[in-house]
């Protein structure tokens, strides 16, 4: 028996979630009773990937550790997981474009026989371009973008389209998702953002052309597909030296990347640091016991004061 596939979209009319089977003709959205007939140009077909990394805690702690920080450098504040959504988008741009190169003018040598018949090397300057172009363009497209600005977490896009997580993907099911981790909704409406993928295809197939003057176009963009894809990340927060910073796990391969450029101090730093912290200390205690002790009250005021700012420098530096 040969296996059915399932298919997730979301309704023309309002929106809401509607899966399907590739053998059904007619769907009837449950949310508001719309029948309609599945075709790929109107569905945004909705997939994510199943999460594999049990405890994302760990690959963090190692990826501390192989950077050579301890247990009692950092501490871990906060963890969540979420859903990404990315956009991907299929079609053919196809149609008739057509305008005149781009003129320029061009510099070159010449050696003409000047009047006392010597040869000699002259200069010249030619135009160039104006050209008519007209041609038929048939070009197979494949756009992908992040569906949301999230700048706490570093997952590139291309994670999504990777051959070896093509195991784990599965049709859009909210209630198995939510219990996996938080569901991250599109900035924009997938209406709107199928129309945007259209006019990307458009634009880019003209990136070539942008020179030419008039450009003209009639393209359109046939066969277009659009999914929406929702990858797993874990984001952790951690405490590391007296600094909060972000930590993304990714859901199937476990790789942790960082928002921040973590460099670890060498010893012969903290050393350095701690004796010029010592000495400061020192002579700042110094210069205020001595002002404290003369008769006169105002270097009594001053040492009062070095004795405030040190210990308000200690406090500052634990």
């Amino acid at each position: 028996m040969m296996n059915i596939r399932v298919i997730s979209i979301l309704c023309p009319k309002c929106g809401a979630g509607v899966q399907f089977c590739e053998k059904d003709r007619v769907i009837k959205c449950l949310h508001c009773g719309m029948n309609f007939i599945p075709v790929h140009s109107e569905g945004i077909e909705r997939y994510y990937f199943k999460p594999q990394v049990k405890n994302p805690q760990i690959r963090v702690k190692n990826y501390l550790k192989n950077r050579g920080f301890k247990k009692n450098n950092y501490r871990i504040v906060d963890t969540d997981k979420f859903f990404i959504p990315v956009w991907k988008g299929t079609g053919q741009v196809t149609g008739w474009i057509s305008g005149l190169s781009p003129r320029k003018t061009v510099v070159y040598t010449e050696t003409v026989t000047a009047p006392n018949g010597r040869q000699i090397t002259v200069k010249r300057k030619r135009e160039e371009g104006g050209i008519p172009l007209k041609k038929l363009m048939k070009i197979e497209k494949e756009i992908l973008f992040n569906a949301l600005k999230f700048p706490d977490i570093r997952c590139r896009k291309e994670e999504v389209i990777k051959d070896e997580y093509a195991a784990f993907l599965r049709v859009y099911d909210e209630q198995r998702m939510i219990r996996l981790g938080k569901i991250v909704t599109p900035d924009v409406s997938p209406q709107l953002e199928k129309k945007e993928i259209k006019t990307r295809f458009i634009q880019s197939s003209l990136s070539s052309y942008i020179d030419y003057e008039p450009l003209r176009h009639r393209l359109k963009v046939i066969g277009q597909r659009v999914f929406l894809y929702y990858f797993p990340v874990t984001l952790i927060k951690v405490k590391l030296n007296n600094q909060l910073i972000s930590l993304t796990v990714n859901g199937l391969s476990g790789k942790v990347t960082s928002n921040t450029l973590l460099r670890k101090e060498s010893a012969t730093k903290r050393k350095r640091i701690l004796f010029l912290d010592t000495m400061v200390i020192f002579l700042s205690s110094l210069l205020s016991a001595s002002f404290i002790h003369t008769n006169s009250s105002f270097p009594k005021q001053i040492g009062i004061i070095i004795a405030f700012i040190t210990l308000l420098y200690i406090w500052l530096k634990r």
